[in-house]
């Protein structure tokens, strides 16, 4: 449990207004998609014009129930500065240190998705350029391939940090993928296709039959895209909220 520093700022500032309503909408979008396990696993996103604060997700609640209102602002010291309720701590120990020192990070979303954490739990497990929806990672990721143990201490985020480098996405032996992008939309729509891609390569993988391997002459260009995947992460968001708006019109309150 983190610390509790509150101070008297409204429950929901206007200029942190689109940024919890963003995250709010891939929590609830990732809870329709089965991304959630139980009450675990954490989303969270620095705050705009002030570096020292980050949104996150409170502990003890699924994410189909949370709202833009329900999540907290903490801030790099491990103290609750808005909202109610409490942080898991390995929330903490993984996402401040990313968001300390590595300020292209702006999101970080981590889950136990079931695919791309099967993926790490196979010894030596790695995504290969075999399927176009991977192409985009191509060179993107980083691997722990030294399992430590729960994130019970900031020194623990501090070796995952260090180990994802300028990289967006870490796969972490044993345990599952830390998704991290400049925007909400983007970061989202990462982890939505790496899990898709470890979907696609675990069943290929399952026939039994040689993976067919995809030259990086053609994947290499793909990948370098990034104005392209983040202008479609805008539209994949975007389309999310209006669903949302349609049908679960409390996420945004």
């Amino acid at each position: 449990m983190l610390k509790t520093k509150r101070t008297g700022t409204a429950t929901m500032r206007e200029e942190f207004r689109s940024a919890r309503i963003d995250l709010a909408a891939v929590l609830r979008w990732s809870a329709r998609l089965g991304y959630q396990q139980g009450v675990c696993n954490h989303y969270s996103f620095l705050l705009p014009g002030d570096e020292g604060l980050f949104l996150v997700n409170p502990e003890g609640y699924f994410w189909s129930e949370l709202t833009a209102s329900s999540l907290l602002v903490c801030d790099l010291d491990g103290n609750i500065v808005e909202g109610e309720g409490t942080v898991e701590r390995t929330a903490f120990c993984l996402h401040a240190p990313i968001h300390r020192h590595n300020q292209a990070a702006k999101a970080a979303l981590h889950c136990h998705t079931t695919y791309s954490t099967a993926l790490c739990l196979i010894e030596g497990g790695r995504l290969e350029p075999v399927n176009m929806v991977a192409f985009q990672f191509y060179g993107k990721i980083a691997y722990d391939d030294h399992h430590q143990g729960e994130a019970q201490s900031v020194n623990e985020g501090d070796r995952e940090v260090a180990i994802l480098g300028d990289k967006n996405i870490l796969m972490m032996r044993n345990h599952g993928p830390m998704v991290v992008g400049k925007t909400i939309a983007s970061a989202f729509d990462r982890l939505y296709y790496l899990e898709e891609a470890c979907r696609r390569q675990i069943v290929a993988m399952s026939t039994g039959r040689p993976l067919q391997h995809v030259s990086p002459r053609i994947v290499s260009p793909l990948a370098e895209d990034q104005i392209l995947y983040e202008a479609y992460a805008e539209k994949h968001l975007a389309a999310i909220k209006r669903v949302l708006d349609r049908e679960e019109p409390e996420y945004a309150s």
